[in-house]
């Protein structure tokens, strides 16, 4: 004998996930509307009831546990709690031996930028094989090559303990050896592998580098100052005059030396790499992408930094035209990097008054040191 079951209504599994979440939110989140793109991604439209860091730390415990990662962010003026599928695993910050290995060839290429600003070729020396040649190339090469590794090196410590200290994934920092640019390297970068939380974390990561950097650069700009000659404008050796300069610059400059009308300062190694040093450091706070000054704008001003990046990716190119062709390369390096700053998990947090000082600070920083016609003389 056998007996038939009785009709039930087929249960959609996705509904049943988004009421899960739902039911989840229920004292921290007030759902208006739910959008459901599968079981892949669920939107929940409303208010959230109380302030955002500790609620979204809160979503996100509970939402773990049914393996969702949530995000937050503004719409029209409606709060939108994102809920993803899958977590965040800890990412592979790399093998430190490649970054060792760069490095030290960072090391050689800019003891040897820094041994050919005085003359001396560092390959010949070592294909000598005499270790009197190597030591006089060595010895001239240090004070260039320590002062502008010193600048990257903490700059890029800045952004790293900035992330351990947020509990960011982080790579430690890759040096780019370049042996025939003329200084050595293409400067240094860490790689984020993971996504930021909320926007003090955006600014506290994208701040540290500049401002530690900078730091740096200050007492070797005032060394190198000291240390170097004045000569006549037009004089065949690598002058400010010729490299350019900016606010702060021309600032230190007239506080520490009395420079004729006519004449300039013959560029000491130790002044050479400060220059660069305020000059990567002015780049970086371009407010585009991925820049350190990206993160910053986004930090300050959230989607707005989105038009702040284009506007400026404009002016690169109106710079360019007027002002020096170098301009050109770097809007095409921003334009490849990309001009939008994704957004942090946690979009709706806001930063304190204290942070806000800050970032506004940074921003009148960039304009005192930037170098409008770097080696356009």
């Amino acid at each position: 004998m056998t007996t038939q079951s009785p009709f039930f209504a087929q249960v959609n599994p996705v509904q049943q996930i988004a009421d899960r979440l739902a039911y989840e939110l229920r004292d921290l989140f007030q759902v208006t509307g739910v959008r459901m793109r599968g079981q892949a991604l669920i939107a929940f439209n409303g208010r959230l009831l109380y302030e955002p860091d500790s609620s979204y730390d809160e979503i996100q415990r509970r939402f773990r546990t049914l393996g969702y990662t949530p995000s937050l962010r503004v719409e029209n003026g409606e709060d939108v709690l994102v809920a993803r599928e899958g977590l965040l695993a800890r990412a592979n910050t790399g093998n430190p031996l490649i970054n060792f290995l760069l490095l030290v060839a960072t090391i050689f290429t800019t003891l040897a930028a820094g041994a050919g600003l005085a003359g001396i070729n560092l390959a010949g020396a070592v294909g000598s094989g005499s270790p009197r040649l190597i030591i006089q190339a060595v010895l001239a090469g240090i004070p260039f090559a320590g002062a502008l590794l010193a600048i990257l090196g903490v700059h890029e410590l800045g952004h790293y303990l900035a992330a351990r200290y947020h509990r960011v994934s982080v790579t430690l920092p890759y040096f780019i050896p370049m042996p025939f640019n003329g200084i050595g390297t293409l400067g240094a970068f860490i790689a984020l592998k993971s996504p930021m939380k909320n926007r003090r974390e955006l600014f506290d990561i994208g701040i540290a580098g500049p401002l530690a950097g900078f730091v740096v650069a200050v007492p070797l700009l005032f060394l190198g100052v000291l240390l170097s000659p004045v000569t006549r404008i037009g004089a065949q050796t690598l002058t400010l005059d010729f490299v350019g300069s900016s606010i702060f610059i021309d600032a230190v400059v007239g506080l520490l030396r009395t420079v004729p009308a006519d004449m300039t300062l013959a560029l000491h190694p130790v002044l050479f790499a400060a220059w660069l040093g305020v000059l990567i450091t002015g780049i970086n706070l371009l407010p585009v992408g991925q820049l350190d000054g990206g993160h910053i704008a986004y930090a300050l001003f959230g989607r707005r930094a989105h038009t702040v990046a284009r506007v400026t990716f404009f002016l690169l190119l109106f710079a360019g035209l007027i002002l020096s062709t170098n301009w050109f390369f770097w809007a095409l390096l921003v334009l490849v990097g990309g001009l939008r700053h994704p957004a942090p998990l946690n979009d709706i947090s806001r930063l304190g008054p204290v942070r806000r000082l800050l970032g506004y600070a940074t921003i009148a920083l960039f304009f005192l040191i930037m170098i409008p016609q770097p080696f356009a003389g």
